[in-house]
Order: C-alpha cells, then structure tokens, then sequence
C-alpha cells in the first residue's frame, strides 16, 4: 500500500483496552444471539401465527441477515471516521429494542419491519468491533480477533438454547405473550443493560491532542478494493453454508428426529458453543504465514463433516455438527484475522464491511432457502436420506470457500510482530505511531 500502514491509535494499552475487549466480547455474544434465537423457534411460530410452512418463519431471520449484510459497508464508512464505541453502544441497544417488541406483535408484517429495524442496528458491530479491538492491541490484531470470536459461540450457543428451554419453561403472562415471545421479551431487556453498560465502561482506542497523530482516512484503493470483493464472493460460500447449517439443522432435529424445541435449541446452542474453544485457538495455533494453510484445511475438512450429517446415526448427528462447527467457527477467526493482519488500521471498518455486504448478503438468504428447499421435500422431511441433498451442497460450497486463501495471500505480508503465537496472546503495550 502506498499510504502507512502503522496503527493509528493513541491510546495506551492497560486495563481499559481490556475491559473494551471484553465488553465487545460480550456485544458479540448478544449480536449473534439476537440472529439465531428465532431458529428453534420456527414450528412455534408457524403454527402461532398460522403461516405457510417453515419458510415464512425463516423469512424473518432471512430479512435480517440480508439487513444486517448490506448496510456494512455503510458501517464500516462511519466505523473508519465517528466513535466506534457509541456505534456499538448504541447499536445494541437499538437491536434489543427491536427483539423485545417482536416479544410484544403478532403481526407478520410488524415482524418482518421489525427484523430490518434488528439487522440496521446489528450492522454496526462488526466494521466498528473489527476496527475498535485491534486497534487497542496494535501489535496482536490477529489474537485479540480471535479472543472477540468467543462472543459469536457464546451467543450462538445462548440465543438458540435460551429461546428453546424458555418457549417450553416460561410461565408469566402479560398481553397474552406466546410462548415463543417470551425469550425475545427477556433476551431484549438484558441486551439494554448491556449496551447501557458498554457506553459506561468501554473505551476508544484513538483520541486526538497535542502531540498525537492525526487520524487519516485513506482511500481503499482500486486494488485493495477488488480483492476484497474478491475475498468476499468466494469465502461468502462459507458463510452461506454456516448460517444455513444452523437451520438446516433446527428442522432436521425438528422433523427427521422428531425433537421438541427445547432439545432443538439446547442442540444447536451447544453445537454452536464450539466457537467459545475454536476462535482463539483457530488463530494460536496458526500464526503468520501457517495462518493460510490452517484456514485452507479447515474447510476442507469441514466441507466433508457437513456433507455427511444424514448418514451419521441419530446418537451421533450431534458430535457431528460440534466438530462441523469447531471447524467451520475457527475457519472466520483464521480468515478475519489474516485479512486484518494484512491492512492498515484506518481503512479496516471499511474493508470489514465490504467484505460483510458481499459475502454477508448471500449468507444472509440461506435460512429462507434451507425452508423453501424442505419444505417441498413433504413427507421426505420425516427421513434421514433426503437430507443429502442440502446437506452435500453445503458441504460442497466450503470446499469452493477455500479457494480464498490464495486471494487473501495477495493482500501483503502480516506483521512480524503477530508471528509469534506468544506476542500475540498477551495484551501489547501500543504506542503512539508517528
């Protein structure tokens, strides 16, 4: 790049930028809740709302994932020029809003507006996270990446389980709230608290004053611009067969073993709880130039796990999926990291959200699909075999992601101060650039 790629932060490392990485931890784990707390959700809601098939209540989960995807390169502007910890205080507390009032409709319609209102707020977490964090930690960007992953396995594993276990437990009334609304009533207040708390506590990592660098907010380039695009078309496969698997599998748990909601959701939570282990050690175990060809295998590997879920025994389809998912969660701490590693601090929000409105826009129609798709397999959704199909094209779109190494590998060389797994798991010292 022609421009400086040091960091840009003046602020010095210590106890704030700790306490900022776990609070955005925890932001994470409550962004990625809200987007898949409705999967094991879906009969209940079919039913309750007396719609179509699985599809319509997929459609609500559809809508905001494609939101949340395409308003991330708009986010990742904001992220690269305002306060990034307002835009994830604020964000989050704008997407619990969201949640607690689907709680509170009955209309398909409202919920559907409702969904978009929930991915314009979520939007703003990653281009602002993936810039924020790392640079407190300038020179462990890769590792403390992989330590904001523990939020997505937390709050996969959270919002699926929480839903299923209080759908079926919950008991209190109020305005004749269904079962189903109960957990988005509850998961809502507690994400205020925590976006209220985040806005208390957090920290921003850049600062102006005498004697402190200025800000500067280059132009992405044509090049950069193409290869993350690039980046983003291919490796979307990946992400369009994670978000897919998480409801392929709510209805084969659902329908093809014949399991309630509750069970459903604790499945997929502890499925997805896999994340919590696998980020940070996807990137400690893959530093520098290994960082490529750990992510390379892992979808590999993962693409064949995927494919064979229906021909695993009905006791084994979960240790399945966890080890699916132990591979398929760390392969997006491996690929954000080597692509984080390789830019420049002041244009990250933006390449993140490039990246996210590419790849994340066609992740984001995979739980319609999954539902459109079995829902016209009829009376084969009662089977194990029919599965085959979904299931082996998921498997086949991780082996095309993981043609994106070679075009990630063209970004640059990551910086030898992240080589070292041991530099990298301890918080840094930063100083400032200039």
């Amino acid at each position: 790049h022609s421009y400086n790629a040091r960091p840009m932060s003046s602020r010095h490392g210590g106890f704030a930028s700790v306490v900022t990485l776990g609070l955005s931890t925890l932001l994470h784990a409550f962004t990625h809740a809200y987007g898949a707390m409705l999967v094991p959700l879906y009969l209940l809601i079919v039913r309750d709302l007396h719609l179509r098939g699985v599809e319509s209540a997929a459609m609500i989960v559809t809508v905001y994932g494609l939101v949340y995807a395409l308003g991330s390169y708009g986010a990742g502007v904001m992220a690269d020029r305002v306060n990034r910890k307002a835009m994830l205080g604020v964000g989050l507390m704008l997407n619990a809003v969201a949640i607690v009032c689907m709680g509170l409709t009955r209309s398909y319609p409202a919920l559907l507006l409702l969904a978009i209102l929930a991915g314009l707020a979520g939007t703003l977490f990653h281009p602002s996270a993936n810039a924020l964090v790392p640079e407190h930690f300038p020179k462990s960007p890769g590792m403390v990446i992989g330590l904001l992953g523990i939020g997505s396995g937390l709050g996969f594993f959270a919002g699926p389980q929480y839903a299923g276990w209080r759908a079926e437990t919950a008991r209190w009334h109020w305005h004749a709230v269904a079962d189903w609304q109960r957990p988005c009533v509850e998961l809502g207040a507690a994400g205020l608290v925590m976006g209220a708390l985040f806005l208390l506590l957090a920290r921003e990592a850049r600062q102006g004053g005498r004697g402190l660098p200025r800000v500067v907010h280059p132009p992405l380039g044509k090049a950069l611009r193409w290869r993350v695009l690039a980046i983003a078309v291919v490796l979307g496969c990946r992400d369009f067969a994670g978000v897919a698997s998480l409801s392929l599998s709510s209805i084969y748990f659902q329908k093809a073993q014949h399991r309630d909601p509750k069970e459903t959701g604790l499945f997929l939570g502890i499925m997805m709880l896999m994340g919590v282990v696998a980020n940070p050690l996807a990137v400690w175990l893959s530093p520098g130039r290994r960082r490529l060809r750990f992510l390379t295998a892992s979808l590999i590997i993962s693409s064949f796990i995927i494919a064979s879920v229906p021909l695993a025994p009905k006791a084994w389809v979960l240790p399945v999926l966890c080890l699916f998912q132990s591979m398929h969660l760390g392969s997006y701490a491996m690929s954000d990291a080597a692509i984080l590693e390789r830019v420049p601090a002041n244009v990250r929000g933006r390449v993140v959200g490039l990246f996210l409105t590419i790849a994340g826009s066609f992740a984001g129609i995979s739980p319609w699909l999954m539902g459109f798709w079995t829902d016209r397999m009829g009376a084969g959704t009662l089977r194990q075999l029919p599965y085959l199909a979904p299931f082996g094209t998921l498997g086949l779109m991780m082996a095309v992601a993981a043609f994106s190494t070679p075009i990630i590998a063209k970004l640059g060389q990551p910086d030898e101060a992240a080589i070292d797994p041991l530099s990298e798991i301890m918080p840094a010292t930063m100083e400032p650039a200039g």
